[in-house]
C-alpha cells in the first residue's frame, strides 16, 4: 500500500491563505508524498479545474491517487436530487479527463433526527441507491471508478455499504472505505474494514478518540484527532486491508482540532511508519 493525503487534510489554509491546487501541491510535495487527492468542491469552477489541475501535478510531480467528489442523493424533492446527479456528471467529466484511478462518492445524508424512522430510512435508502446507480451508469460510460464512502448516514456500517454496492451491481462502483467513520454507526473501524476490504478500491485513514455518550445506543460519541491519539485501530485496519488483499493508496485525511501546520506533519510520520 502507498501513501497519500486528501485534499481536505489541509482545507483550513487552502482556503485561509487562498491557496491555487499548484500551492497544495506544492506543500503536499514538501512533506514528503507523491501523491494527492483533490476535493471538487474546494477546486472552485469546473470548467477551468482540470487545467489549475493538471498544471499542479505536472510542475511538483505529483500523482494523482484519487478525485473527490461530496455527493448527497437523499433528496426528497426531485428537483434537488437532478441537480446533485447533474453536478456529479460535470465532476466526473473533470476527473474522466485528469485520468483519476478512482472518484469518492457519498451516498447521502441521514439526518440525526430521522434515524429511529424506518419508514424514512426505507424511502432514503431507496433514493440514495437510485442516484448511485445513476452516477454508476454514468461513470461506466466514462471508464471511471467510483468509490461509494461509509460517510452521512447512507451507507454507515460496514454491512449498509457492502449492500449499497451489491444492489446497484455495477462494475464501476466499489468502496472508498473510511477507517474513522465507522464509528459513526457504532463500529470498530478495523472489524468493519474487514468486511469491506474485499470491495475496496480506495482507503481514507483517519483517528478519532470516543466520548461517553449515554444518548447513543452504544454509549459513546467521537472527535476527530491526530493519527495515533485516538481509538481507532490504525494497524490492524491496515491488516485487514491487506488480507482483504488492498494494495492501493491509503491517503491521510486530517480532520483533527489541532493547527494542520502541526497536526499534519506528524499524521503523515505514523502513517508512513505503519505502512513499512
Amino acid at each position: 500500500m502507498k501513501p497519500a493525503i486528501c485534499h481536505y487534510s489541509l482545507h483550513r489554509r487552502y482556503k485561509a491563505e487562498n491557496w491555487t491546487p499548484l500551492r497544495l501541491a506544492q506543500e503536499v510535495k514538501s512533506l514528503g508524498l507523491e501523491a494527492v487527492d483533490f476535493h471538487a468542491g474546494l477546486l472552485g469552477d469546473p470548467d477551468t479545474a482540470v487545467e489549475r489541475v493538471t498544471q499542479a501535478l505536472e510542475q511538483t510531480g505529483l500523482t494523482l491517487s484519487g478525485f473527490s467528489l461530496s455527493t448527497n442523493f437523499n433528496q426528497e424533492s426531485p428537483r434537488d436530487f437532478q441537480r446533485q446527479l447533474d453536478a456529479a456528471w460535470q465532476w466526473m467529466q473533470v476527473a474522466a479527463r485528469l485520468k483519476a484511478p478512482v472518484s469518492r462518492i457519498f451516498g447521502g445524508s441521514l439526518p440525526e433526527a430521522n434515524r429511529g424512522d424506518e419508514s424514512y430510512r426505507h424511502a432514503a435508502w431507496g433514493r440514495m441507491i437510485d442516484g448511485v446507480a445513476a452516477a454508476a451508469r454514468q461513470a461506466e460510460k466514462l471508464g471511471l471508478m467510483l468509490g461509494l464512502e461509509n460517510h452521512g448516514g447512507l451507507p454507515c456500517t460496514a454491512d449498509e455499504q457492502v449492500r449499497a454496492i451489491r444492489n446497484v451491481n455495477s462494475p464501476s462502483l466499489r468502496a472508498t472505505i473510511d477507517v474513522g467513520n465507522y464509528m459513526s454507526g457504532g463500529e470498530e473501524g478495523h472489524q468493519a474494514t474487514a468486511t469491506v476490504a474485499p470491495y475496496a478500491v480506495y482507503v481514507h485513514f483517519k483517528d478519532n478518540k470516543k466520548m461517553p455518550d449515554a444518548s447513543k445506543p452504544w454509549g459513546w460519541n467521537f472527535q476527530s484527532c491526530a493519527l495515533g491519539e485516538g481509538d481507532v485501530d490504525l494497524a490492524a485496519c491496515l491488516e485487514a486491508l491487506r488480507r482483504g488483499g488492498y494494495d492501493g493508496y491509503v491517503a491521510l485525511e486530517y480532520e483533527g482540532v489541532e493547527d494542520e501546520s502541526a497536526g499534519v506533519p506528524k499524521c503523515i510520520a505514523l502513517m508512513k511508519k505503519l505502512l513499512k
